[in-house]
């Protein structure tokens, strides 16, 4: 049964003219929801498979793909409907390619401590208020050049698109050496200790105690690299970076694992929504 043919009607004078136009009063669905996915004992798991669409799967648990509305009532993880379904392998190596075009540069600010050495008082050379989006950034020594796409001052990074050469990483300047990267508008230079695809740039690092940091790596004056949130003795080998690619494939994988109504209710939990939805609970 299509999902929104169980409502019940309303009108509607949407011009203001005295003329009701019968609608379908989509709004009822929300304390149904509430009511009933609460028990546990009316649903079970269910791990999609590669390609699997909604009404596939309704086929496979109901032998009916007129079911496939009740996977997007019962998973927080699917409420913005198809969007959030998960991913086909194709569809996801196609998103990451659209979603992640570009060359990451990550940046290391240097952090300047008071004379306690307890507080940060300068973040230097950090990017916020440096370089303009939509400007050419271009490697001092390799000569390569692209569109400042975005940048992410906390993460220290920028996004680089419609490149041409290679930015050069330390590891492939002569002692290590970063390159610089130079401004095409506000007379700026950054450098750069690490360059990435994007979607192999830090999404997030995920400390010892296995929380969540979304604070780039700096320097102190001590030349120790450090989590911007850390004390001047922590160094950065307490922090795993998480890329982009792995974020998105976590985040993919968590909606393959939905909640289904077990096959032996499915009549009886669609038809209590039927009837919740048209009494107006």
């Amino acid at each position: 049964m299509p999902f929104f043919r169980q409502f019940p009607k309303t009108t509607y004078d949407f011009l203001n003219s005295g003329i009701d136009t019968q609608i379908t009063d989509i709004f009822r669905f929300v304390q149904a929801d509430i009511q009933l996915t609460d028990d546990t004992s009316t649903y079970q798991y269910y791990q999609i498979r590669d390609g699997d669409r909604p009404d596939v799967v309704s086929t496979l648990l109901y032998g009916t793909p007129e079911y496939y509305w009740t996977f997007f009532l019962c998973n927080d993880t699917l409420k913005t409907g198809l969007t959030s379904w998960p991913m086909s392998q194709l569809q996801f190596d196609e998103y990451i390619a659209t979603e992640y075009d570009g060359t990451a540069i990550i940046t290391r600010p240097t952090l300047v401590w008071d004379a306690h050495h307890t507080q940060v008082t300068e973040y230097r050379d950090s990017l916020a208020g440096r370089f303009l989006i939509g400007e050419t950034i271009t490697g001092g020594t390799s000569g390569a050049t692209g569109t400042l796409f975005s940048k992410d001052a906390q993460l220290s990074q920028m996004i680089l698109r419609q490149v041409n050469g290679n930015f050069l990483a330390p590891e492939q300047l002569y002692g290590f050496q970063s390159e610089d990267i130079v401004s095409t508008f506000e007379n700026v230079t950054g450098q750069t200790p690490s360059v990435l695809p994007w979607r192999d740039a830090p999404h997030h690092y995920v400390k010892a105690d296995g929380t969540i940091s979304y604070d780039a790596l700096y320097i102190d004056e001590q030349n120790t690299f450090l989590g911007l949130d850390n004390p001047p003795d922590v160094v950065n080998n307490n922090l795993t970076a998480v890329s982009n690619f792995d974020h998105e494939l976590a985040l993919n994988d968590q909606r393959s694992s939905i909640r289904v109504i077990r096959p032996d209710l499915i009549y009886t939990w669609a038809q209590t929504f039927k009837d919740l939805v048209n009494n107006g609970q």
